[in-house]
């Protein structure tokens, strides 16, 4: 009993031995349900476009500039996003359901983001409140991602919410007018809302048994995996239940009238996710957005979708320099940041790669996996021969 308790209670000696990101995904694997894993690092359809997402930051090919300065040299890699000074150009960006992954959930992501320096943006479909992880770390920068939970009404009192929270930017998601074809969760009957009762205990039976870790874990947590962000929500004044939000999420998805009528209530930075072409780029900035993220959901939306850096090169030849352009998807190391960066990003999120370093040892997983990606990032400025990040533009990689 005393090596199962110490086993349990074993984040932050877990959280050192993560030497990469793959450690990370490594030990998520083995920590985490076979069917939560999946939920974590699989995609749609065939997983064309989550596969695509690697592939293309693997054939990125860098031309460094020897001899130009001495590796020792600081660089500089702070930057400003929308106002917000971060540590690096990589944010910790919005993943749900993250509590079943780890009780620290969202509010770990937070903590671990602020202590790096960085932002983090909290999704929606959250197992924390924003209150919660608003508060979890006051004075860091907190961004709130909005999807349109019960609907136009829903989402008005999830943008209030923010608002009062003090939330330092919004970010609009567009590409999840319904969840995706994630075949690798359909095996397991998995559908949101997770529930936890008899019927689903039954099935995950076989999944759980071996992880008893995770289950205590969860256990501990009084198995609380409801959508934190939809408690309180009403429709017509009347209070809205956990599966009616997600009803009128997918009748009532956001259109670009409802990104022009967001942009006339809400008075800090606005980003608009989910963006996989120039002509929406355009159009997101033509109605106000700040900030345009290139992003195919990590593949987890639409199949066979443009990947990342695809979809960021189109994003960035439509708007120029008129708004900040980020990246998300299939970013896994420093290095794929600084390619991101060379291509045209102003900065890039994390989505899965936190998430692994959550599954496999809490806030302190996340707060290694920052430590390593921003590592990785000096080092890979210091072999191409690059000061700071503007040098990054345009350099540094071959046509």
């Amino acid at each position: 009993m005393k090596r199962f308790t110490g086993a349990l209670t074993s984040d932050r000696t877990n959280a050192l031995a993560l030497q990469t990101v793959a450690d990370a995904v490594r030990m998520a694997r083995r920590r985490l349900p076979r069917p939560v894993f999946d939920y974590i690092d699989g995609g749609a359809g065939a997983e064309v476009t989550m596969a695509q997402n690697l592939a293309d930051f693997n054939a990125v090919r860098f031309a460094p500039k020897f001899g130009t300065t001495v590796g020792v040299e600081r660089r500089e890699i702070a930057t400003n996003v929308l106002g917000q000074q971060i540590s690096m150009p990589v944010l910790v960006g919005p993943v749900g359901f993250t509590r079943s992954m780890h009780p620290d959930g969202d509010v770990g992501g937070r903590v671990a983001a602020a202590a790096a320096g960085t932002v983090f943006v909290h999704s929606s479909m959250s197992g924390h409140s924003i209150t919660e992880v608003a508060n979890a770390a006051t004075g860091a920068p907190y961004w709130f991602q909005l999807y349109f939970l019960g609907g136009r009404q829903g989402a008005e009192q999830l943008v209030a919410r923010a608002s009062h929270a003090n939330a330092d930017a919004l970010v609009v998601t567009l590409d999840t007018p319904v969840p995706g074809n994630r075949e690798r969760d359909l095996q397991y009957g998995a559908a949101l809302p997770i529930r936890i009762n008899r019927k689903t205990m039954r099935r995950m039976a076989p999944y759980v048994a071996g992880h008893p870790r995770w289950l205590y874990n969860t256990a501990r947590d009084h198995f609380t995996l409801n959508l934190a962000n939809a408690v309180g929500l009403t429709k017509d004044g009347s209070p809205l239940s956990e599966d009616e939000t997600l009803l009128h999420w997918i009748v009532e998805p956001p259109t670009w009238d409802d990104i022009a009528w967001i942009r006339e209530q809400w008075t800090k930075p606005l980003i608009v996710k989910g963006i996989v072409t120039g002509d929406d780029a355009r159009r997101a900035v033509d109605l106000g957005a700040d900030a345009v993220i290139a992003s195919n959901h990590g593949g987890r939306q639409l199949d066979q979708v443009a990947s990342s850096l695809s979809a960021l090169a189109d994003v960035r030849r439509a708007v120029g320099d008129e708004c900040v352009v980020m990246v998300d998807g299939g970013i896994r190391r420093g290095s794929d940041v600084v390619a991101a960066l060379c291509l045209g990003a102003d900065a890039t999120l994390l989505g899965r790669a936190w998430v692994y370093g959550l599954a496999a040892a809490g806030t302190s997983g996340v707060t290694r996996v920052l430590d390593i990606v921003k590592a990785d990032i000096i080092r890979t400025m210091q072999l191409l021969g690059a000061r700071t990040l503007p040098e990054l533009r345009g350099h540094f990689t071959t046509p």
